[in-house]
């Protein structure tokens, strides 16, 4: 594995709340992986373990910081850091962005170069070319759009109802017999049905 050894005699004793702090780093960054896709246990387990170590190293100098959140910047930066030497492209903010995360898929990280992820280089050619050619196919492609606006087609009955509808409000006396007209027929079809 590429993660420095470190050695359990430089564990301290960790009260219950610093257990389940870390238990939650441990779950977020895991989770993290997982979302990449890696399937292989031994090595998200290894990329946690390393990203704890660092993320608790700057805890000494952080104490008022969450151990997820240092947890999560570590993993997110050393990602963004690797696919950045990797692409050999800086990245906006040095974070990885949703272009950076589809690249990682479409060039088959998962699948085939789950054990180059995070390794230090060289890395093989195929990989980095894999990686180049999907971080240019997930980018965003622009097409110039112009558009015009058409006139409305109406069929036969939208036709007839568009020239009702503007004589209705051309002409205010059509409308008023219009809607007596309407309120009588209501009348006449109320009554004949009371009367049966």
């Amino acid at each position: 594995m590429g993660i420095p050894h470190h050695p359990l005699n430089a564990l301290r004793p960790l009260s219950e709340n610093e257990l389940v702090e870390w238990e939650e780093a441990y779950t977020a960054v895991e989770a993290y992986l997982r979302a990449l896709r890696l399937r292989n246990r031994l090595l998200v387990a290894e990329l946690v373990r390393g990203v704890l170590w660092r993320a608790s190293a700057r805890r000494v100098h952080e104490p008022h910081r969450a151990a997820r959140e240092l947890a999560m910047e570590e993993i997110l930066s050393e990602i963004a850091d690797w696919t950045q030497d990797v692409l050999d492209v800086p990245l906006a903010n040095r974070r990885l962005s949703s272009r950076g995360r589809l690249a990682l898929l479409l060039a088959g990280m998962p699948d085939k170069w789950q054990g180059v992820f995070l390794t230090p280089p060289p890395w093989p050619e195929e990989f980095v070319e894999a990686m180049r050619d999907s971080y240019i196919a997930a980018g965003p492609q622009f097409a110039e759009l112009t558009m015009v606006p058409q006139p409305l087609e109406f069929n036969l009955i939208g036709s007839g109802a568009a020239q009702w509808y503007e004589t209705m409000n051309r002409k205010p006396i059509v409308r008023s017999l219009f809607l007596l007209l309407l309120a009588a027929a209501a009348l006449f079809v109320a009554w004949f049905f009371f009367l049966e």
